[in-house]
């Protein structure tokens, strides 16, 4: 599921001729908005961002929802975190968001030895949110609420083994309990309606269609599975440093640098995190460029959503969308 490029200026252009690998800045802001705390968490769905705001002085934690097209900006969720001022020992904070163009979605935590998450989505025009799950885990355990990325239609989410589609009008589409906890999920338009991709905790990826039908099984050892994504090719999986295209057994294979992982796929290309860096690997002729640098430690979630209508990126509060194809 992979979308967004832009026009280079002719200066850009000839410097990413001349040096591929180590081009700095290929993507520059056509829009920025500056938020009242640090970005946590991103996506990006059509020309719709949405993102989490950390802790300010009167909440702990929202999340905004910015329609780049039209300029509009809500801000949700003021009040589905509660108790940060007491410095909880497991943490809190908003590390999970996503969209289907006008409806968002967050998941919550805060805990000490254990800790409670929360689903929420809310619109423009219903502001108030709605809460759609509930789960509690061990400290240090996988989130047992999980968020995939969504479609112009619909966003998938986890709860342990189960998959609900959740469409833009709040509406369940499906659900369907798999053979083990969801640990990654995500979601793209496919031939024939929408896709759910699911990669659980027993090394089995299952992709669904929208209407929760199984289409395709595969199975790999537990843990094997670094990232996923989804695209009209089908399935994109990465397995240590390779990544497969189009199917996880006799896909296109494409070799990343050690250390990297794929954030998404589009334009026959793998975007993915190295260090601090965004980048994207052709996936026909090898070619490798910069998309952008953001300064973030090795643990924390790379602040970078691309899509078919723009690409939007976080440094610290500033939340920057720019318009177009990666290159």
């Amino acid at each position: 599921m992979i979308r967004a490029m832009r026009r280079l200026l002719p200066v850009v252009l000839l410097a990413t001729l001349v040096a591929p690998a180590t081009a700095v800045g290929v993507l520059t802001p056509g829009r920025t908005v500056t938020n009242p705390a640090g970005v946590t968490a991103l996506a990006v769905t059509d020309r719709s961002a949405v993102f989490a705001v950390g802790r300010t002085t009167s909440n702990c934690g929202s999340v905004r929802l910015w329609d780049t097209a039209t300029r509009g900006l809500w801000t949700f969720g003021e009040r589905t975190i509660r108790g940060c001022e007491q410095g909880p020992s497991g943490g809190f904070g908003i590390a999970q968001v996503a969209t289907s163009g006008h409806r968002a979605f967050w998941v919550t935590h805060i805990g000490g030895n254990f800790t409670d998450y929360q689903l929420w989505t809310a619109t423009p025009t219903s502001r108030t949110p709605r809460r759609l799950a509930f789960a509690t885990a061990e400290s240090g355990d996988p989130p047992p609420i999980l968020l995939g990325a969504g479609t112009r239609q619909a966003v998938p989410y986890a709860v342990g083994p189960t998959v609900t589609f959740v469409g833009e009008s709040g509406t369940r589409l499906f659900r369907r309990t798999l053979e083990a906890p969801v640990r990654m999920l995500t979601s793209a338009p496919g031939v024939g309606g929408n896709r759910v991709l699911a990669a659980l905790a027993d090394g089995r990826i299952v992709l669904l269609a929208n209407d929760g039908t199984v289409l395709r099984t595969d199975k790999l050892a537990p843990g094997a599975v670094k990232a996923i994504a989804l695209a009209l090719v089908g399935s994109v999986v990465q397995v240590g440093s390779t990544v497969s295209v189009g199917s996880v057994s006799g896909g296109t294979m494409v070799t990343l640098p050690p250390g990297a992982t794929m954030i998404d796929y589009r334009q026959r290309a793998i975007v993915y995190r190295k260090g601090t860096q965004v980048r994207m690997r052709h996936v026909g002729s090898g070619a490798d460029a910069l998309l952008q640098s953001i300064p973030l430690k090795p643990w924390q979630p790379m602040l970078f959503s691309t899509d078919s209508w723009g690409s939007a990126w976080a440094k610290g509060a500033a939340v920057s969308w720019r318009s177009g194809p990666l290159r």
